[in-house]
């Protein structure tokens, strides 16, 4: 998720939208570290933003190491994915997420979450987005990751429905 909005230059709007960010080891070294290493685009984005401190890299604590290496015990989800999970739960945040089995855990456990798309249309509802910019960007989102017609369906339904 950070990766894609970094990708096209929109990095800021998650920062718009919510504030601060946190970001624990594993998600820093995937994003950061492994960006940096094979020189991806948007990389410099997200340096700069842990550089300006409202993407905040955070280590986990004891229980939440533990909640990690629960979720990773019982699913398919990969480290950062299994880490993003137990710190918005341990710390009760909001989850921004995209893979499928990642929202789909965090549904179980009760957790509050949104994908990339939502975010563009919560940049959208607050005006930091007009209404071409947001149909620009999710067009350039869905050539980023998969995005199912659905998804982009109902963005662009519920961006209509708040420009009235």
């Amino acid at each position: 998720m950070i990766i894609a909005l970094a990708k096209m230059k929109r990095l800021e709007l998650l920062k718009k939208v919510h504030g601060q960010i946190l970001l624990g080891p594993e998600v820093k070294m995937e994003v950061l570290d492994q960006g940096k290493a094979i020189a991806a685009s948007g990389v410099q984005q997200v340096e700069n933003a842990v550089d300006k401190g409202w993407i905040q890299v955070t280590s986990l604590t004891k229980k939440e190491k533990s909640l990690e290496a629960r979720i990773l015990a019982n699913s398919r989800l990969d480290r950062g994915e299994a880490e993003s999970i137990a710190l918005a739960h341990s710390r009760k945040l909001m989850l921004i997420v995209d893979d499928k089995e990642a929202r789909a855990h965090a549904e179980v456990m009760g957790l509050e979450y949104m994908g990339t798309a939502a975010v563009l249309l919560e940049a959208f509802i607050k005006g930091h987005l007009k209404f071409q910019q947001l149909e620009e960007t999710v067009e350039e989102l869905s050539k980023t990751m998969w995005l199912s017609p659905a998804v982009v369906t109902e963005i662009l339904r519920r961006a209509r429905e708040k420009k009235k």
